[in-house]
């Protein structure tokens, strides 16, 4: 029909329609760092548009060890970071107790991204990943981190039509949008 010619090449966005998405779990990661730049996990994805954006998740344990410490994770796109904003998470932990302490919490991280530095993330094959590092402020030593304690770490990487710029309509429970 005409209808579906006029759409054939566009992708039409219904509420976040999916193009594509791809999961990868990791029972037990129990990912140790010292003191430097660590790849947490990572995943291959095959983009099929040039149009759409990549919705990334990331769900773990994570853990920081030390009286004080501080732990940014982030996701990249073949290794350069999501523009113009960073998808992150802080995890932060100060105690009188001693260096020993830990704290351990479930947590995700989410966010979408258009493009990195270098300019939209067009189709074909990219390496999404996980990276941990310590916050700016943290120099004195006692950082840390662990991810994927004791839990099943996931990560899911799904591929989105652009949002909608607008609403036709005033949108509510009772309406189909």
């Amino acid at each position: 029909s005409s209808v579906d010619n006029r759409f054939r090449d566009q992708c039409v966005s219904v509420r976040g329609q999916l193009v594509g998405w791809r999961s990868k779990d990791w029972e037990k990661l129990n990912h140790r760092f010292n003191d430097s730049l660590t790849t947490v996990a990572n995943l291959t994805f095959q983009k099929q548009r040039n149009d759409t954006y990549l919705r990334l998740t990331f769900f773990t344990t994570r853990k920081n060890q030390g009286r004080e410490s501080c732990s940014q994770w982030y996701f990249k796109v073949d290794d350069r970071e999501c523009t113009p904003n960073s998808i992150n998470g802080y995890a932060y932990r100060k105690t009188p107790t001693p260096v020993s302490s830990r704290s351990e919490m479930s947590s995700t991280i989410v966010g979408v991204c258009k493009g990195t530095e270098d300019g939209d993330i067009l189709s074909g094959t990219h390496e999404i990943s996980m990276h941990v590092q310590p916050c700016p402020w943290q120099t004195d030593g006692t950082w840390k981190p662990r991810t994927g304690f004791r839990t099943t770490t996931t990560m899911l990487v799904e591929e989105l039509c652009p949002p909608q710029q607008h609403l036709p309509r005033q949108c509510n429970l009772t309406t189909t949008c």
